[in-house]
């Protein structure tokens, strides 16, 4: 079992340090990277380029949290628990910004096939968001795709 998974586990999350929760965070964007059949090393880079721009890690920390996530998703960990495990352990408004980073994946090849929007349709419901909530998301992170180009 990986670390992360097993701190989980065994109900010491609180003694997790901020490359672990960035672990389940990479989880989730690889999962919806992966969501269309179709990760391509263009959404490799923007994981990682969030890793490092916005959780602020560092190019080593960003090697081994990618590293570490590409593993646990090889290792077919199913969504429910990397949702549970973030909703138990992040607030409402870091799960909104987690939520955003999830919508920058999904829509940095600009198209959205329909088993990326089952996929994001099925996790916000598994965070408990609303509609409302989701379509914000994706609009700051459509901002935020724009702001690069």
């Amino acid at each position: 079992m990986f670390p992360i998974l097993k701190k989980i586990k065994n109900n010491s999350f609180q003694e997790a340090s901020y490359e672990d929760k960035a672990v389940l965070i990479t989880s989730l964007m690889i999962e919806c990277a992966k969501s269309d059949e179709n990760f391509t090393e263009k959404e490799s880079k923007l994981i990682k380029s969030i890793l490092k721009k916005k959780l602020k890690l560092n190019e080593e920390e960003v090697n081994n949290c990618y590293s570490e996530s590409i593993k646990i998703s090889d290792n077919s960990v199913e969504i429910y628990s990397l949702t549970k495990d973030i909703r138990e352990n992040f607030s409402k408004e870091e799960i909104l910004i987690i939520f955003e980073y999830l919508w920058e994946i999904i829509l940095s090849d600009e198209i959205i096939d329909d088993f990326e929007a089952s996929m994001m349709t099925k996790l916000t419901g598994l965070f408990h968001l609303t509609g409302k909530e989701s379509a914000q998301a994706r609009n700051s992170a459509k901002e935020s795709i724009n702001k690069k180009i």
